[in-house]
């Protein structure tokens, strides 16, 4: 049992483990008694931290491009994500205002335009199949177009139904950016890199949903609700041309014995034998005889493929908008088959957890118009978007959440006698648990009672916070549980927008009907039971990896 999680006794390698720090005594690099320097090492104060996976030698291997390279295209699909996650809130400030426009009431406009976020959980599908299909860049490309025209369209439209119209149009470009982006950042960063990368990422996706609506309530009181959507299209002009030029395709298929933490054999000790060869070549200048790999624990039919001998691609052609086909499976199989990933313990306890928790903050946005133009507040358009400053400052906060999550998970490393369990993500949950019953129960309360503007904009920043360390484990765990398959297991994820679709349908007479404090003290009450969930998960986490990697219906289900 390590720290809990308890072992399996099926599989000689349990995928998702690896080893991950191995200095011992006399700051020696060892594993299973063997020298283990010649495996690549992380630097500095992650001098023990093996990287995971090991990269290959070739130069178009994503995990071997510069570093300025790999932040720059994370630095772009952030921002792009900004503006995206800014695009499907940013008018809900002038909610009240367009139900009159439109001579709707307030639930029908704000259930109608949810009809978007049924699309995103939807289309994801497609997404994900055509990324998987051909690659990771074309898609993004597509969504930001699509993106594009529908901001255009929209900023046109000047009925009910041109916008709804538009708004689908445009959910369905969103989709690649509540897929892809965990993907990309599992292409090209190390196991202990990610953390930190995808709080980045969720910062920005966070700083898009708060400061969108704190900046277009001003835009929708001053020059109207069409022009957030004409500001949206000139931003996704130059996303098209960012991505274009600086986010190459990051999918690289590289010999599956570098996936240290893949795969049902563990290949450490291949790694290790290739390596020592390599160097016995370079110092005898010899080719060795025979480069298969014979050990007590794994036997190697075929020599490791380096991908030394690949040349590095031109920028030309890093540049095309389509490399080819990067996968024989079938498109249809592969748009079905994340359906089938939710019957996986793994993505399954994901969405409910991440899923269920993160939809009502879609939920909430939906209903603040609702909640503070109405006695005993009486905000202006302006001031309900300003509400948002709340879980703005939440998501500048909460960028400790992913180095926080990288901490702990080599902390726990090392306390294992340095392997890695993917579990050990979920470690930071109890803090989400925690702040999220805080939140919940007390926006309720504060609402219900009158209290201070200022106790319920602060609990709603602090429900955001508190999601923060929730959504960077979730990432992680999925990430690092099935990485080949991550953008299925991602888009299987984001049919929790079919639920939040569901939920924006009835919360505004709900909350009528039943008062604030009724609504969110039952809502505070899932949170706690569907946060418990990650007890079992924990424990038995690491069987689940190993039944769904020796199972024949999950292998089939993934494709092997």
């Amino acid at each position: 049992m390590g720290l809990g999680v308890l072992d399996d006794h099926h599989l000689q390698h349990v995928p998702g483990t690896a080893l991950l720090t191995d200095i011992v005594q006399a700051q020696q690099h060892r594993y299973h008694g063997r020298d283990t320097s010649t495996l690549k090492h992380g630097t500095g104060r992650n001098a023990d931290v093996v990287l995971v996976p090991q990269p290959s030698e070739s130069p178009r291997d994503p995990l071997n491009w510069p570093q300025w390279k790999k932040e720059l295209l994370l630095l772009i699909i952030s921002v792009d994500t900004a503006v995206v996650g800014a695009w499907g809130p940013m008018i809900s400030p002038g909610f009240a205002d367009m139900a009159k426009q439109f001579n709707m009431s307030y639930n029908a406009l704000n259930g109608g335009l949810g009809w978007a976020i049924f699309a995103i959980g939807i289309s994801c599908f497609v997404t994900n199949g055509l990324s998987v299909k051909f690659g990771r860049r074309p898609v993004m490309i597509l969504g930001n177009l699509m993106l594009f025209i529908s901001s255009v369209w929209a900023y046109h439209a000047h009925s009910y139904e041109s916008l709804l119209a538009s708004r689908i149009f445009g959910a369905i470009g969103m989709s690649p950016f509540e897929v892809l982006t965990t993907a990309v950042i599992g292409d090209i960063y190390f196991v202990h890199e990610r953390g930190l990368r995808l709080a980045f990422w969720g910062l920005c996706l966070s700083v898009g949903v708060g400061g969108g609506s704190c900046i277009s309530g001003y835009i929708i009181q001053n020059l109207g609700w069409n022009w957030t959507y004409g500001i949206c299209a000139i931003f996704y002009g130059v996303f098209i041309i960012l991505i274009f030029l600086f986010v190459p395709e990051t999918v690289y298929h590289r010999d599956p014995a570098y996936n240290l933490d893949l795969g049902t054999t563990d290949h450490t000790e291949e790694i290790l034998d290739a390596n020592a060869a390599s160097k016995s070549t370079d110092i005898t200048g010899e080719e060795p005889k025979d480069t298969t790999v014979h050990t007590e624990r794994t036997v190697r039919v075929e020599p490791l493929h380096t991908g030394a001998g690949e040349k590095p691609l031109t920028w030309w052609e890093e540049m095309r908008p389509i490399r080819g086909v990067e996968s024989d499976e079938n498109l249809l199989e592969i748009i079905v088959r994340p359906f089938g990933m939710l019957l996986f313990p793994q993505v399954f306890y994901a969405f409910i957890t991440y899923g269920m928790s993160t939809s009502w903050l879609v939920v909430m946005g939906g209903v603040m118009a609702q909640l503070f133009t109405a006695p005993p507040y009486n905000f202006s358009v302006s001031a309900v978007g300003l509400v948002s400053i709340s879980p703005l400052v939440a998501a500048l906060l909460s960028i400790v959440a992913g180095p926080a999550n990288d901490w702990m998970v080599k902390y726990l490393a090392r306390k294992n006698g340095g392997i890695y369990e993917p579990e050990f993500r979920l470690a930071l949950n109890v803090l989400t648990l925690i702040l999220g019953v805080i939140g919940f129960f007390g926006f309720g309360a504060t609402l219900e009672n009158g209290a201070p503007w200022g106790g319920p904009v602060f609990l709603y920043g602090l429900i955001y916070f508190s999601m923060a360390f929730l959504n960077i484990g979730v990432f992680g765990y999925i990430t690092e549980c099935h990485r080949s398959k991550a953008p299925e297991a991602f888009a299987a994820l984001n049919l929790r927008n079919v639920y939040s679709f569901g939920m924006n349908y009835f919360i505004s007479d709900w909350i009528s009907s039943m008062g604030t404090l009724q609504v969110f003290s039952t809502i505070g009450g899932l949170h706690i039971f569907i946060m418990l969930m990650t007890i079992p998960m924990w424990i038995f986490g690491k069987k689940c990896r190993s039944l769904t990697a020796r199972n024949g219906f999950f292998k089939k289900m993934q494709g092997h």
